[in-house]
């Protein structure tokens, strides 16, 4: 039977006004005839159509609504609209809509921007914050529109078989006059004495920024543009001497109480006394990285301790009060990190510069500026330096980074090679949640053909129409113009960050498909499964190609007698609740979590479990002092799980791999602990816990694992994951011949289980 979905849109043909000012196109519903599709939108999805409706109209809403209404074997389906983006061109909008999801899946609203010479410009989904079944909730999207964009695209989307309502939507535009694009500037290396200035001035930015709470500092908005002409400043000194004086001279408005000095850091200055007339000590308390910007997860969170100035000595002593660090290139700081304050703010008084105190009315940065560059290292290193959680565990040498990341970053010629350098400086942190993205970027041209790892052997697993009769699945890519298959994951490594061997192969995928260095069109030397070899060149492609991936079992059909299949990934728990049945009455059960489960992954374990159960353990940094000094560890709440009927008494197997991450790691490791099942397969990827998110001048999303997981006995989850009992790789012998070996070698298990537990005849 067809899946049937319904996506109902409150939208309607809107006119382009003429933007002058602030302007909101009316995206309402008050014209147009009930049963025909709205004009000027469209359905890219076969099978889907779209209509005008007056069902369930928003609380206080007069609108009729447009519904797309699906037959169709496609799970989600999309209205959508394109606009000439001329009259957008430099301004900033909001799209806003209220929505309405009825029964299980989600809603996404998404924008986007095509640019000039095939370019992606900004870009939002909501992938991160989609609307849920439940009441009415708004949907917001703000997006900067770029000087050379060509349109403007704009749309719905229901996923997982929702049925959706969207009303009142709009598109208000905020023209910015004054926002010019930044000029771009030459690329240049720094001679050995400006890398080091650039170092040292990038440390004590960190440090002004997160741990001196003077009122100049914490007022700072614009730390993209400070930081530009901090490094700026600093760049040029000649000596030490001399960099101490450019150093105090640009910090002077904003942390006036910093000590400075060329040498050591012992035995530095005389340490300052409490001015006159203070009355309390102000210092920074870090739930994790909370100061770090508007991507910020909101479990984290950062704000400034009060104390009576008589108490600070009894809390931390005089020495405590302040932070001595050698900068390098030759200079010392003294930081402050309780500083004095009286009724009228931190002393002495000040105000923070009004040019770092807003972002409204300067240049859009961009990566082709150098001096943009170095900022996006200088603070993206900073953040990192003093929040990362595994730095204790993780083999690297983070402080070599940015002396490497800052020497990349000045010679790098356009932002491509900007975004590799941050690909790099993120690899070294070996988290699996680490990436920096940039959507303008995006100017896809793939590899031709669809590839998987089987062990170290790289597999052809679908073609595009390009290679279809010349490449076969199962076919094993020996070389890619002349390297190495291992050659080429070498290379590509080198910009992924992953905890485990086998995160890392599954992000090389990607790595290999679009950002490989080669020519094009492509030379590959493949070898068949008789072990003869072929060489075979082809053109990069811009559609991804099609994966033959071998058809998974139904959830809840039989896979042997007595034995039934569960695919977690992506399920919800009214699909785990509608087999439950025959999950109940089996004698064995493969659970697939070879991927990211939905809320069925949870709902599970209620039924596995014979009594209390928690999650693995969360521990969120608290930070009061730079470099990770005297970190504490604050117990984030665990999952408190209780067993709930049916129990399934069924022999149990796990399938799962590499890709299984994050909160596939939760439930992999609560089924790790509490045994409740064998793992068939390969160890996960070692990476989990909420992920933390901030952006850096030209547009880079940096992220990373904001806290530290351990397992349930307290030992070390990152970088270890949750093993196999029954240790699977696939073969290019069983993916030539369509087989899930994984899921073969786990009904043998179970087969030999229920076999055991059978009475002696």
């Amino acid at each position: 039977m067809r899946r049937i979905c319904r996506l109902s849109i409150g939208v309607v043909a809107f006119a382009v006004a003429p933007v002058r000012g602030q302007e909101t196109s009316d995206l309402g519903f008050e014209a147009g005839a009930l049963g025909r599709r709205p004009a000027g939108w469209f359905v890219p999805t076969d099978g889907w159509s779209a209509e005008l409706s007056h069902e369930r109209a928003a609380q206080g809403s007069t609108s009729a609504k447009r519904n797309l209404t699906a037959a169709s074997t496609e799970p989600s389906g999309d209205l959508m609209r394109s606009l000439n983006a001329a009259p957008y061109r430099g301004r900033h909008v909001t799209l806003r809509a209220k929505v309405f999801v009825q029964g299980e899946g989600r809603s996404q609203m998404w924008l986007r921007v095509d640019r000039e010479n095939g370019r992606m410009g900004a870009f939002d989904n909501m992938a991160d914050r989609p609307i849920l079944p439940g009441e009415w909730k708004d949907a917001l999207i703000e997006a900067d529109v770029e000087y050379d964009a060509k349109a403007l695209n704009l749309g719905f989307m229901a996923l997982d078989a929702a049925t959706v309502f969207i009303d009142a939507v709009s598109l208000t535009t905020w023209p910015d006059p004054n926002s010019k694009p930044q000029p771009a500037t030459p690329a240049r290396a720094p001679s050995p004495r400006e890398l080091e200035n650039l170092v040292a001035a990038a440390r004590l930015l960190s440090y002004v920024r997160f741990f001196h709470p003077s009122d100049q500092a914490v007022g700072i908005v614009d730390w993209d543009r400070f930081a530009m002409d901090f490094l700026e400043r600093a760049e040029p000194a000649a000596d030490s001497a001399g960099l101490v004086r450019r150093l105090s001279d640009a910090l002077a408005p904003i942390a006036p109480t910093v000590q400075l000095w060329a040498g050591p850091p012992e035995p530095g200055p005389p340490t300052p006394t409490a001015p006159a007339g203070a009355t309390e000590v102000l210092s920074w308390r870090h739930y994790g990285a909370g100061r770090i910007g508007p991507g910020t997860h909101p479990l984290y969170r950062s704000e400034i301790e009060r104390d009576p100035v008589a108490s600070s000595d009894d809390r931390s002593g005089p020495a405590r009060m302040h932070a001595v660090k050698s900068l390098g290139a030759g200079v010392s700081c003294r930081l402050p990190i309780q500083v004095f304050a009286d009724a009228g703010g931190t002393l002495p008084h000040g105000r923070t510069p009004e040019e770092w105190s807003k972002k409204d009315g300067t240049p859009k940065l961009t990566a082709l500026n150098r001096s943009t560059r170095l900022a996006g290292v200088a603070l993206a290193w900073g953040v990192l330096e003093h929040f990362y959680p595994y730095f204790d565990v993780v083999e690297t040498s983070w402080d070599a980074v940015l002396p490497e990341a800052m020497k990349k970053a000045a010679a790098d010629t356009d932002e491509r090679a900007y975004v590799r350098t941050l690909w790099a400086l993120t690899a070294r942190l070996h988290d699996g949640h680490a990436n920096v993205s940039n959507p303008e970027l995006w100017n896809a041209k793939y590899l031709p053909l669809a590839l998987q790892w089987a062990g170290t052997e790289l597999v052809v697993v679908g073609t595009h129409a390009v290679a279809a009769e010349t490449v076969k699945r199962g076919d094993v890519v020996v070389a890619i113009d002349g390297q190495s298959a291992d050659e080429c994951y070498r290379r590509v490594s080198e910009w992924i960050s992953a905890a485990t061997d086998g995160w890392r192969r599954v992000q090389s995928i990607f790595r290999l498909m679009i950002d490989l260095p080669t020519a094009n069109p492509v030379a590959f030397t493949l070898r068949r499964p008789d072990g003869s070899t072929y060489s075979v060149t082809l053109p990069r492609v811009s559609e991804w190609p099609d994966i033959a991936a071998p058809n998974r079992p139904r959830n809840g059909g039989a896979v042997a007698p007595g034995i039934v299949y569960f695919n977690l990934d992506r399920a919800g728990a009214a699909e785990l609740d509608g087999v439950m049945n025959r999950l109940e009455r089996a004698q064995g059960v493969v659970f697939d979590l070879r991927g990211y489960p939905g809320d069925a992954g949870v709902e599970l374990i209620l039924h596995l479990i014979d009594g209390p159960a928690a999650s693995p353990r969360w521990m969120v940094p608290i930070a009061r002092r730079p470099d990770r000094e005297d970190v504490e560890w604050s117990p984030a709440d665990r999952w408190s799980l209780v067993p709930k009927p049916p129990r399934l008494s069924a022999k149990i197997a796990f399938l799962t791999e590499g890709s299984a991450i994050s909160y596939a790691e939760s439930i992999m490791g609560i089924v790790e602990h509490y045994r409740l099942g064998e793992v068939v397969g390969s160890t996960t990827a070692g990476t989990n816990g909420d992920v933390n998110m901030f952006t850096v001048a030209g547009g880079f999303l940096v992220s990373f694992s904001g806290m530290r997981v351990l397992k349930h006995d307290g030992s070390r989850h990152h970088g270890v994951g949750v093993a196999p009992t029954v240790p699977v790789v696939p073969t290019p012998a069983g993916i030539a011949a369509g087989r899930d070996e994984v899921l073969e070698r786990a009904v043998q298990v179970l087969q030999r289980r229920i076999g055991d537990d059978r009475p002696a005849p």
